[in-house]
């Protein structure tokens, strides 16, 4: 939750034409997102708080 709220995050930024991921794959690529994310949020309450 951020801000009380669900996180939103877009999972898919492929351009137009770009393959489809399926399976395992997407699972993977939805994983490091999200673990990127994460790591922003963790960098941005570090600086509110200094």
């Amino acid at each position: 939750m951020l801000y009380g709220r669900k996180c939103r995050a877009p999972i898919c930024w492929d351009q137009v034409g770009e393959r489809v991921i399926e399976g395992q794959e997407m699972i993977k690529v939805t994983n490091e997102k999200v673990v990127v994310a994460k790591e922003k949020l963790k960098e941005a309450r570090t600086r509110q708080k200094s």
